[in-house]
């Protein structure tokens, strides 16, 4: 201190400090109840729960990890109105106290409802209750297996209306426990097994109960194995008044399990019933039938075709007669056709003709001939003769036979550039002089201008 005094009491860093009130909070609200209403939910990873609790002015904030949040039976979302059981501690990090939650219940409406109605809900956006999944039952079943509690009163009743609709029925049971923490594990693997059996289609009952004794039925777990089954099935849990979420998924609801056993399999006595009244019906029919077709056939008989049909034969053969002379006609005017113009074609092929013919296109062909002859060696010698002048001209115009005749070229020494004028020298220049046999290097020591006349014998070569 600046005044110079003693500090006696005891200097926190700030983990120390937080330490101390996170020890201190969980000692004196180490079990206690809040109520209030869910905000900024968070559940992302599926594992640890993190939220605010909340009322009309104040907040605070809530974490329920996944050892406890598992064991709900009801799903916490954003809004809803809950009970929290737990403790407060303080998260050191950051020095923010918050409830550690072991346990909640809805507030107002019962945790079963809430989860029953849920799931439902869930399952009905994923298309499980649709009746395009529903899979129709046999009406006549050649094994049926029942998934249901051996001990109870249910597979009796289901054994008695069997018995009562149809005797020689064949009945798969499968023993599970329909009440209890492992039941719904018990119910799917009773399906499994009932489809691995053979069965041609599957019921899972109960009887009646509270909410809590129907659970094992409500689960999403045994939503998706009903769902997913590839035997027809149907749920028979409860009394008339009870529904259960494998009600919805299966393919056919029996509002008892007596019901199931009605639904399962056709009455043999109505049955037979039914046949002996198709049977009558369609002796009824054909007897019908054949007394409308004894009639018809009666009608027929008695007409003239049946009693003579000889008539019908004779018009057919005069008509058949007529025409096989007019085919006969036919055929002759073709035959006399044909001969007439092989004679024109015969007139026409004369061999004189044809030699006369051949011998005219062979002079023809000559003369021709000739006429190409002719013309192709007149070609050739005017061609000849064009072509001796245009070497003549060539080897006037040689600069080699200019170089015989005496003259010379000159080219700049260091460059192929030709000189045509005085101009185009220079004094000491050095020239390159190529004459016929031969070249000169030459240097340039003076310029002389003089025009020359041709034919005045004085040029300088």
């Amino acid at each position: 201190m600046e005044d110079g005094t003693t500090v006696k009491s005891k200097i926190y860093t700030v983990s120390e400090l937080n330490l101390e009130i996170r020890k201190s909070l969980e000692k004196d609200y180490s079990l206690i109840w809040v109520e209030g209403e869910v905000s900024n939910f968070y559940f992302r990873d599926k594992k640890h729960m993190y939220f605010d609790l909340k009322d009309e002015s104040s907040k605070i904030k809530v974490v329920m990890f996944h050892n406890n949040n598992k064991n709900l039976i009801f799903d916490i979302e954003e809004g809803l109105h809950i009970l929290i059981n737990g403790y407060i501690s303080v998260y050191e990090k950051r020095g923010e106290y918050q409830i550690i939650a072991l346990n909640a219940r809805p507030v107002g409406k019962g945790s079963l409802i809430l989860a029953f109605e849920q799931l439902r809900e869930k399952l009905e956006k994923k298309g499980y209750f649709d009746r395009i999944y529903k899979k129709e039952i046999p009406i006549l079943p050649a094994k049926i297996g029942v998934a249901t509690s051996i001990g109870g009163a249910v597979i009796r009743d289901i054994i008695q209306v069997l018995r009562h609709r149809f005797e020689n029925f064949h009945l798969i049971v499968r023993d599970v426990n329909v009440q209890g923490a492992t039941s719904s594990d018990e119910i799917c693997e009773a399906i499994d097994d009932l489809c691995q059996y053979g069965v041609d289609v599957i019921i899972i009952a109960r009887g009646g109960g509270s909410l809590e004794d129907l659970w094992a039925f409500n689960t999403e777990k045994l939503a998706k194995k009903i769902f997913d089954c590839p035997i027809p099935l149907i749920s028979a849990v409860g009394h008339e008044t009870d529904y259960t979420i494998s009600d919805f998924v299966s393919d056919k609801r029996a509002a008892t399990p007596s019901i199931a056993g009605q639904l399962v399999i056709l009455s043999k006595t109505e049955a037979l019933e039914k046949i002996k009244d198709l049977n009558k019906r369609m002796f009824h029919l054909t007897d019908t039938k054949i007394t409308m077709l004894r009639k018809e056939v009666n009608f027929f008989i008695k007409k003239r075709i049946f009693i003579k049909p000889e008539t019908l034969l004779n018009k057919f053969d005069q008509a058949a007669f007529e025409f096989h002379g007019k085919l006969i006609e036919n055929m002759k005017r073709i035959i006399r056709m044909g001969y007439e113009n092989i004679s024109s074609y015969r007139q026409l092929i004369d061999k004189r003709n044809i030699f006369k013919k051949i011998y005219m296109h062979k002079m023809v062909i000559g003369n021709i001939n000739a006429r190409m002859i002719s013309g192709v060696k007149n070609k050739l010698n005017f061609s000849k003769g064009k072509l001796k002048l245009i070497l003549e001209n060539l080897k006037e115009k040689n600069p080699i036979a200019v170089m015989d005749r005496g003259f010379a070229i000159i080219y700049e020494a260091e460059e192929d550039k030709s000189i045509r004028s005085i101009n185009e020298a220079s004094i000491n220049q050095k020239v390159r002089i190529i004459l016929r046999d031969g070249i000169l290097n030459a240097r340039i020591f003076d310029k002389i201008y003089k025009k020359l006349e041709l034919g005045s014998g004085n040029e300088n070569r």
